[in-house]
């Protein structure tokens, strides 16, 4: 790789980025939106590591949120991680077509960073997802290397699955899929190292995962409600094919609805796999694009399998496997399919390059239009996605946190008590996951039921149903004992949400945006003065050190990886050409 090619490809990475995330950059704030939820400085939780018997959907990446924010603001932490995991992501498409000219590796960047994909990943706010799927060109670039000879490429590999592993746990199932595709031979050390590198770097979500014996996961109707949906009349499948058709259609780019935009992002889906075709016929990188084609009709099957009448099949199997749960959202299982289309869309653009003669000039005016085609056909994505405005957190959060920080052991619930996702005016109204549990120190307890088209995902806290009972006492003061005999010592109420009765308590808070209220002290004289008794969500235990050795183990995996690759000499020795 030249200097000249880095420098090409990082320019143009750059430049879809700040086109994507301008608004962001250009003043203070956060965006908010969907599952996307930073504070200025979060505090550090056993849950953070998966100790705290929930299901570790956010492990360990909210550990390495929560460090980081002690260092720096979470709002520098969010600009941080979107801008250079889509960076990163561009050129590492640019690194993957690293023999193609400029300009074709322009067309892979830019329709790897400037799809559906990321547009509709980035409006629910699943930035660990985005930032797993940014990584697998990384991902498919170290498969190569281990393909070609396992000693020198199980470095790479390890720093590629273990940091996919910590974007997300469905981020890190889809880098050890990516590696078994690109990256195995028909040699037993080939398959043993990987499966050991898997399992070691994905101990972080994998252990919680296993031992969160107090969560229950429900699959009763949720393949359907998470199923790919067709943004036009075109039906899901070419929704899916132009690497659209979430689950989610409210945030679904306008133009998106239009059967000709998507009819003509299927053409460019098809010029894309015609030059794959060619590229898969001969030459070095055949049998990688032969590789990466059979990961890309893996990819879609499973996308689309809930969309196209296996809803049923897969609730039935769910209920005997709940860890079937992981595959709700098929939608982001797509994203390994985006490797194939910009590798095909790179060997367009150059197929078109060569036919370029005297007499056949029009030709630049097809590669040109192929290089650019992704941006023309999503504006929506442009800008913050037409809509992301910054957000900044009124001053009630700070005080609330430093009140409650005073007594980090205690235990709060939020109300409203109607579901884990707020539309607050300060946020523009956008649906947001509750700030509270990460903004706020101590046990932080919100409604974690789901509704999707007015239908509810069951709560995975058992905690949840007793909270709720308690709520449904018949007054006020009622509602304090029995949450007090829950072991919950604070009620933060959030203003602009729905209406709902607020226990008896002294307020300790009362701000514009919340109230604060101390559940201690009650007006009711036959407060039971008993011992607390707190049913807070059991830990881990005696698995509590197993846990935490799973963390290790892919720490001291990924530091060792690190240090195989950055020895002298490893690079010149081992290039990560085919």
């Amino acid at each position: 790789m030249t200097p000249s090619v880095d420098r090409a490809d990082f320019g143009w990475s750059v430049l879809l980025t700040l086109a994507i995330t301008g608004p962001l950059l250009l003043g203070s704030g956060y965006w908010l939106v969907g599952d996307m939820v930073f504070v200025p400085h979060q505090p550090w939780k056993s849950a953070w590591l998966g100790l705290d018997g929930s299901l570790p959907r956010a492990v360990p990446m909210d550990a390495i949120v929560s460090v980081l924010t002690q260092v720096v603001p979470g709002s520098v932490v969010q600009r941080v991680f979107l801008v250079g995991a889509l960076v990163l992501g561009g050129v590492g498409i640019g690194r993957l077509v690293h023999e193609r000219a400029w300009y074709a590796r322009a067309a892979a960047i830019g329709i790897f960073l400037w799809n559906p994909w990321v547009h509709d990943h980035l409006q629910i706010g699943q930035w660990a997802i985005l930032c797993g799927y940014l990584a697998l060109p990384w991902v498919a670039l170290a498969a190569r290397r281990y393909r070609r000879d396992v000693r020198a490429g199980w470095a790479p590999v390890a720093v590629a699955l273990t940091i996919s592993g910590v974007c997300s746990p469905s981020s890190g199932v889809m880098a050890v899929v990516v590696v078994a595709v690109l990256g195995l031979r028909r040699s037993w050390p080939s398959w043993s190292v990987l499966a050991a590198l898997s399992l070691v770097a994905n101990l972080p979500w994998l252990l919680p995962s296993l031992l969160a014996r107090s969560s229950t996961v429900t699959t009763a109707g949720v393949f359907e409600l998470f199923a790919p949906r067709a943004e036009s009349s075109l039906g899901v499948l070419p929704s899916l094919l132009t690497l659209g058709g979430t689950w989610k259609s409210s945030i679904v780019a306008g133009e998106r609805t239009s059967a000709v935009v998507v009819g003509l992002a299927l053409a460019l889906t098809l010029a894309a796999l015609l030059g794959a075709l060619r590229r898969a016929r001969s030459g070095p990188a055949a049998t990688e694009v032969r590789r990466l084609a059979v990961l890309a009709a893996v990819s879609l099957a499973v996308a689309s399998v809930p969309a196209l009448g296996g809803a049923g099949l897969l609730e039935a199997l769910g209920e005997r496997v709940p860890a079937l749960a992981l595959l709700r959202d098929a939608h982001r299982f797509l994203a390994p399919a985006a490797l194939l289309l910009a590798v095909g869309l790179a060997s367009a653009v150059a197929w078109a390059r060569a036919q370029v003669a005297p007499g056949r000039e029009s030709l630049w005016t097809v590669a040109g239009l192929l290089v650019v085609a992704p941006v023309l056909l999503l504006p929506g994505l442009a800008w913050g996605a037409g809509d992301l405005e910054r957000s900044s957190y009124p001053a009630d959060w700070q005080t609330v946190a430093e009140r409650i920080g005073a007594e980090p052991e205690a235990t709060t619930i939020v109300l409203p008590w109607a579901g884990s996702y707020r539309s607050f005016d300060w946020a523009d109204g956008r649906a947001v996951l509750d700030p509270a549990p990460r903004y706020l120190p101590g046990e932080v307890l919100i409604d974690d039921r789901t509704f999707v088209d007015g239908v509810e995902i069951a709560s995975e806290d058992p905690r949840v149903g007793a909270v709720t009972l308690a709520l449904g006492a018949s007054g006020p003061v009622d509602v304090a004992r029995g949450l007090r005999r829950l072991g919950v010592t604070w009620v933060l109420v959030e203003r602009g949400q729905v209406d709902q009765s607020v226990p008896a308590g002294r307020t300790v808070h009362d701000g514009e945006d919340l109230v604060l209220l101390d559940l201690r002290t009650t007006t009711d004289p036959g407060a039971d003065p008993d011992p607390l008794r707190s049913t807070a969500r059991p830990s881990h235990g005696d698995y509590a050190p197993l846990v935490i050795t799973g963390h290790v183990g892919a720490f001291v995996l990924l530091i060792g990886a690190f240090g195989r690759i950055l020895r002298p000499g490893s690079n010149r020795r081992h290039s990560s050409r085919r």
